[in-house]
């Protein structure tokens, strides 16, 4: 699913949060905690996918047991990765066996960023509309076990997406938002639901979480090479509209198409989040390491 050149790069960036958010274990981040400092606080003993640089060697060297040190005002960062799997990030222009383009792109970025949250020591979480979960785990050790569960559920979620089965996107993120803490939520989603997703997103921010959005669209939905008489069914409704396409309409959908990203965007932007559009023809690494560094996601 990601190369092995594409993790020696991830594995040198970091996931910037809007804010400082208040951490559960000690880790690499500053607390918001007022009153204080980067002193020694204590010791716990050591953990599979800790960071081996907190590891007190001294100890070790006296004691054979290996305890990790842990430090006031350094905190980790709680990161959810909510992956839509509704019918819509499956669909594509041809069927074929193969994942669509949509929700394999999707899919990957949200194990690339989930592998560079576990590697800088943040607890990372996976959450479907179609309600498998992954986590909360943390240290760079657990990394092949979200791709795995990632790889997993592409599997199960075509399936279940193949029969129509869907979930609002608003009772999906209401749902995520009972068991959470605050942190950092990163929505990869193509937001294809009549009803939006705004109420979901102010649920979520409504608990602490600054709430980001990866707008995963695919290019027959961005630029279309549709015309003449046609009948498109949607795919989550199944519902069937008859249509004629001329120059006139593809711009006026054009038109349309712009003014709800701007939309979107607004209403993440308006509970303290980030918004991307991703193309999802564009290959992994330019979105992460051109698109999300550039737009101040990863550094």
């Amino acid at each position: 699913m990601l190369t092995e050149s594409l993790l020696n790069a991830l594995r040198l960036l970091r996931l910037n949060a809007p804010r400082r958010r208040a951490g559960l274990y000690a880790g690499e981040r500053r607390s918001p905690r007022r009153g204080r400092s980067v002193e020694f606080a204590d010791y716990r003993n050591y953990t599979p996918g800790d960071d081996p640089r907190r590891v007190d060697w001294n100890i070790y060297a006296r004691l054979e047991r290996p305890y990790i040190r842990l430090f006031e005002d350094e905190e980790d960062l709680t990161v959810y990765l909510l992956l839509d799997d509704s019918p819509s990030m499956f669909w594509q222009a041809e069927e074929g066996d193969g994942l669509a383009q949509k929700w394999l792109c999707a899919a990957q970025l949200a194990a690339a960023l989930g592998y560079v949250a576990l590697a800088t020591g943040d607890r990372v979480a996976v959450e479907t509309a179609g309600g498998q979960r992954f986590g909360p785990r943390r240290g760079v050790a657990s990394a092949a076990l979200l791709i795995a569960f990632i790889e997993r559920i592409s599997v199960e979620s075509r399936h279940r997406a193949r029969a129509g089965q869907r979930l609002a996107l608003n009772a999906w993120l209401k749902r995520c938002a009972r068991d959470v803490r605050p942190g950092l939520a990163i929505l990869i989603s193509d937001m294809l639901d009549e009803d939006g997703a705004t109420e979901g997103i102010g649920a979520l921010a409504g608990k602490g979480l600054a709430v980001n959005l990866l707008h995963t669209l695919c290019p027959d939905e961005l630029t279309p090479a549709l015309s003449g008489d046609l009948q498109l069914v949607d795919v989550e409704t199944n519902g069937a509209q008859d249509v004629s396409l001329d120059a006139g309409v593809l711009a006026a959908y054009h038109r349309q198409l712009s003014a709800w990203r701007a939309q979107v965007a607004a209403e993440v932007q308006r509970f303290g989040g980030r918004y991307v559009l991703v193309n999802t023809s564009q290959p992994l690494e330019a979105i992460l390491l051109r698109d999300l560094r550039r737009e101040g996601w990863l550094s």
